[in-house]
């Protein structure tokens, strides 16, 4: 590395850092700035835009509505009325659906690795839910065991002792209870 030999004296040459420094300083908060500027531009004119979607979707809806109130469009008011009580009853299934998604998922966090779950028998109503599976050692199975009492969403595990005779190749069996908290969403 080439050496430069700097003659002023150590205050100038403490000075002439500091300017470098502040200079730096100077066009980054310049660049923050100004990038600061553009996104506030952006966001400017995404709300412009969003602001006048609305209000044409609104007329559009007030339209419709007034479409709708007439009376020679009574048979469009019923088939409008069976689509939402579809839509209603998909909205119904998809919350449950996604509140046992969750309790998929957390059941999935807490098998071991070398665990497989097999089959999985859930009771929307009792709230049961009973599982077969395969693991490679004994030890597996009893940590899944304690992952399930440990976790919010699973109570009254039942652990048959058959699930402990062999110490490896273990096919195992469970039953136990999902706490209805977790499928409203713990």
């Amino acid at each position: 590395m080439k050496s430069y030999i700097n003659l002023l004296p150590k205050e100038e040459q403490r000075e002439v850092v500091l300017e470098r420094i502040t200079s730096k300083l100077k066009n980054l908060f310049a660049w923050i700035l100004l990038s600061l500027l553009v996104l506030a531009g952006f966001l400017l004119v995404t709300r412009i835009y969003l602001g006048s979607e609305l209000s044409r979707v609104s007329e559009q809806v007030t339209l419709q509505r007034q479409v709708v109130s007439q009376t020679e469009n009574r048979e469009l008011k019923q088939q409008l009325d069976r689509l939402n009580t579809h839509l209603s009853n998909l909205v119904l299934l998809d919350e449950q659906q996604a509140s046992w998604s969750e309790v998929l998922i957390e059941l999935a966090r807490l098998t071991p690795q070398d665990t497989s779950i097999d089959t999985i028998q859930a009771d929307r109503e009792s709230f049961v839910i009973r599982l077969t599976g395969f693991s490679l050692n004994r030890d597996s199975v009893l940590q899944f065991r304690r992952n399930l009492l440990a976790s919010d969403y699973f109570s009254d595990v039942d652990f048959p002792l058959s699930n402990l005779i062999k110490p490896t190749d273990v096919n195992f069996h469970y039953s136990f209870y999902v706490n209805e908290d977790a499928l409203k969403g713990l």
